[in-house]
């Protein structure tokens, strides 16, 4: 029994420090970039020895992937509050998708997620975290759309999340940083003629 407790008590003080970590590097890499965080820094914040962070991490990639889930989780939760904003799974999908463009260029995910996690871990593995964390979520909901006869007989729903995944970084890197209405309604637009090309019509 007390060796139990005993146990307990290691993984609460574990997960107590990892999640510290995280939240106070995500927050360096955020405002700072990945190259331009020491982890003495994170390290000194936390109130950890960096040697700590080695053991919970491995190195500072580790961390950083570990960062970068995070984000994905919080984008994720930002995509599924949008597109449940509707009841049509057609707009879902346009909804779902103006949730990840929202959530990517928010300030505190941004550079993270798309400009820092390509180049700091490499393209493999950066495309293996996105590909099990937005890109599951959209392939999913691209598959029920195909059952539900949304989509030509023809169209691959692998490629097409591909497709769409791939436009999103790129919308979500280059449209602008702000909430206005204005912003808003051509994210809307452009999202919508981008994947209305993919829906049955005369097909």
């Amino acid at each position: 029994m007390i060796t139990e407790q005993y146990e307990m008590k290691n993984v609460e003080a574990t997960n107590k420090t990892t999640s510290s970590l995280i939240e106070i590097a995500r927050k360096y890499f955020a405002q700072y970039g990945y190259f331009d965080v020491p982890l003495e820094k994170i390290a000194e914040e936390a109130n950890v020895t960096r040697g700590a962070i080695y053991h919970h991490f491995k190195n500072k990639q580790g961390l950083f992937i570990a960062v970068l889930e995070s984000v994905q989780k919080d984008i994720a939760a930002q995509i599924e509050k949008e597109a449940l904003k509707s009841d049509d799974p057609w707009q879902q999908l346009i909804l779902g998708c103006i949730g990840f463009v929202n959530g990517a260029n928010a300030k505190e995910n941004r550079r993270i997620l798309l400009v820092d996690a390509p180049s700091a871990l490499g393209w493999d593995i950066w495309r293996k975290i996105d590909q099990g964390n937005s890109m599951r979520a959209l392939q999913e909901h691209i598959n029920d759309l195909k059952v539900w006869g949304y989509l030509c007989d023809d169209v691959d729903t692998s490629l097409m999340t591909c497709s769409i995944s791939g436009a999103l970084n790129e919308l979500a890197l280059n449209c602008p940083q702000d909430d206005t209405a204005t912003s808003e309604r051509k994210i809307f637009d452009t999202i919508s003629q981008l994947v209305s090309g993919f829906r049955r019509k005369n097909c």
